[in-house]
């Protein structure tokens, strides 16, 4: 949240002194005079040795008064001094005094001032309000300060500084009905102040009522049009009500007001970012920057930004600098560890989320995102661990729902996973992703029409949405509506050009069903555009030998260090298919079964390369009986056989 400006002009309370007698007196008393003429009177009276102590005790107090106009607060305390000397009993020279001590931060002498103040004079209203405003701003006893605050009204019921703090007071504790009610009597008393209308305005914004804001906002502004915390919080109320146009010029206003605000450039920046012009956002918080090369914030919310342009490198470092600033920063390690994640470094990520968790326990997000991290490792109990504890942290997060709903069905528990489909959908029936989600597990259940269903709604919910044209392309597969799933895959890629998982879906149809050089065309477009990925490298290569082009397999830079690279090493004649089956075996027997499935499936595919129909044939089945539902190698394996006429 933005530092609130301090609530308005927040009036220090001032006892005047008696009206002068006459001559110097009168002069020492005038506050209509120069302050050195009203200093210069009050001396002339101090050094008369004809004063009478209760002359001289108001020349001190008055000449204190005009030193503290000045600024000159040690002196002015000094004569307050001198003025309580000669008449123990003045509360008002208590009361200017604590002032002072007010003005130099010694709040704990200004209290003790205004209480002996009040202890003189219960009737002081000025005390009482002075009181109530260091309980309020300095100590946060807000109860307190309320009650000083009460009977400073009692006292003076047409002093509005007094309502103003009040209302100043239970906005803090979060009483904003009494908050309003004390600023609208303010308000009442003395209609031409501007903080006034700016202090109700923002215990509106608490209640959540940005229209009735929007209103003290602007009358704020017009009493007062150079008032800049008014622009800004008009232009946060505009950003809350999705008037982003409004907001933007609002901001603007109140940097043009004040360039060295670094808040309202981050406001901004916020704005652009959410209107996805991402320059112009990066350009206000790279602004807010320069102004505070410490604004931790501005370097955070500009890593996101450069997350979201898919610049990792950039986000990193940003993030970097806000850690650094600030090591307790949870949210920045929670978005580094998504940078990471981009990069597909799993391992930096899931330990920035961790420090996230360390820092903030009741943190829900990096649980969430550590069991994607997680899922990308195949931990998928693990997991769901995270995601069952974001949940408990907030039980209306539908995120962690719809991601636990992935990881059951990773597991091939789909009434689980449906479940929790259900719930993200019933928690925000906007999220096309739960819809997309729970799509899938009606395919892998071979219920294909409510997958559609689904599809339709998260098409519907967002039109733009690439990967629910992909899925509902996988659905229309299954049913074998093939004309209809290639209509989704093309519009999957035209909405998203750069997404190769669009294109490797497109072409794993296309090379079962569709020309052989289109399927090609999009495995290749995948494999460039996903140049480490292992499997990408593989189909791409099969499109080639099948369209009797040379392997280029052995060019591909790949870790030839971990599954699959045995399945690399048999496309490319280095190891039987028998060997790439041994590699198979591992201690996890879920691990072990995926990779089974994979070298069954893709010893089928390199077979078929030399027209050993008979034994693909056999090891379709098995990778059919074997592979989890939401593999690839189901689908490609489905296609084959009813390529070669053979039931699944």
């Amino acid at each position: 949240m933005p530092a609130r400006r301090a609530l308005g002009s927040l009036a220090i309370l001032l006892a005047l002194g008696v009206p002068a007698l006459a001559g110097s007196l009168e002069d020492c008393a005038n506050d209509k005079l120069v302050t050195a003429q009203r200093i210069a009177a009050c001396k002339s009276v101090i050094d008369d040795k004809a004063t009478t102590p209760s002359n001289r005790a108001l020349a001190f107090f008055n000449r204190a008064n005009a030193l503290a106009d000045k600024g000159a607060y040690d002196l002015a305390i000094a004569d307050y001094g001198e003025a309580i000397k000669l008449d123990p009993k003045d509360a008002d020279a208590f009361n200017n005094r604590g002032l002072a001590w007010g003005q130099k931060k010694d709040y704990d002498r200004a209290l003790a001032d205004y209480s002996q103040a009040i202890i003189l004079n219960p009737q002081l209203a000025v005390a009482y309000g002075n009181r109530g405003l260091i309980w309020n701003d300095i100590k946060r006893d807000y109860v307190k300060a309320i009650a000083d605050l009460d009977k400073a009204i009692s006292l003076d019921p047409a002093n509005s500084s007094a309502y103003n703090n009040r209302g100043n007071a239970f906005l803090r504790t979060g009483d904003y009905d009494q908050a309003i009610t004390s600023y609208s009597q303010a308000i009442f008393l003395d209609p031409q102040y501007a903080d006034q209308y700016f202090n109700r305005g923002l215990a509106w914004a608490h209640k959540g009522n940005d229209e009735r804001a929007i209103a003290d906002y602007g009358q704020a502004i017009s009493l007062d049009p150079k008032h800049v915390s008014a622009w800004r919080r008009r232009g946060d109320a505009w950003t809350r009500k999705g008037d982003p146009d409004r907001a933007i010029a609002d901001y603007g206003e109140a940097i043009r007001l004040d360039p060295r605000d670094g808040e309202t450039l981050r406001q901004r920046g916020g704005v652009w970012r959410d209107r996805k012009d991402y320059d112009r956002a990066i350009a206000d918080y790279g602004q807010a920057i320069d102004i505070d090369a410490r604004d931790a914030l501005a370097y955070n919310d500009r890593g996101w930004t450069w997350s979201l342009k898919k610049d990792p490198d950039r986000a990193i470092a940003d993030f970097d600098k806000a850690i650094g600033i600030d090591p307790s920063y949870a949210r920045a390690y929670n978005n580094r560890g998504l940078a990471w994640s981009d990069k597909g470094d799993l391992d930096r990520a899931i330990a920035d989320y961790g420090q996230a968790i360390a820092i903030d326990p009741k943190y829900a997000q990096p649980y969430d995102n550590r069991g994607l991290a997680l899922m990308d490792k195949g931990e998928y109990d693990r997991a769901i661990a995270d995601y069952n504890v974001a949940i408990l942290i907030d039980a209306g997060y539908a995120r962690p729902h719809r991601n636990r709903g992935a990881a059951w069905a990773r597991k091939g528990q789909f009434g689980y996973a449906m479940a929790d489909y259900d719930m993200a959908i019933t928690l925000s029936p906007d999220y096309a992703s739960a819809y997309v989600g729970r799509c899938r597990v009606w395919i892998y259940e071979a219920r294909y029409n409510r997958a559609l269903t689904d599809c339709d709604q998260a098409i519907h919910l967002d039109a733009n949405y690439a990967t629910a044209y992909e899925t509902r392309g996988l659905a229309n597969i299954y049913k074998s509506a093939y004309s209809d799933a290639f209509a989704d895959y093309d519009e999957a890629v035209r909405l998203s050009p750069k997404y190769a998982g669009a294109y490797q879906s497109r072409g794993i149809a296309q090379f079962y069903l569709g020309p052989p050089a289109s399927a090609q065309a999009d495995l290749e477009m995948g494999a460039r555009m996903r140049p480490k990925d292992a499997y990408f490298a593989i189909w791409a290569d099969l499109a080639r030998r099948r369209n009797g082009q040379p392997s280029v397999l052995r060019d591909a830079k790949l870790d030839m260090t971990k599954w699959p690279a045995p399945l690399v090493r048999m496309l490319l004649g280095d190891e039987t298919p028998e060997a790439a089956l041994a590699a198979a075996d591992n201690p996890d027997a879920a691990k072990q079964n995926e990779q089974v499935c994979e070298a069954n499936f893709y010893t089928a595919e390199f077979l078929r390369l030399q027209h050993r129909d008979e034994e693909s044939l056999r090891l379709y089945r098995l990778a059919l009986r074997d592979c989890p539902r939401d593999f690839i190698e189901i689908t490609a394996a489905t296609n084959a056989l009813h390529v070669m006429g053979k039931a699944p």
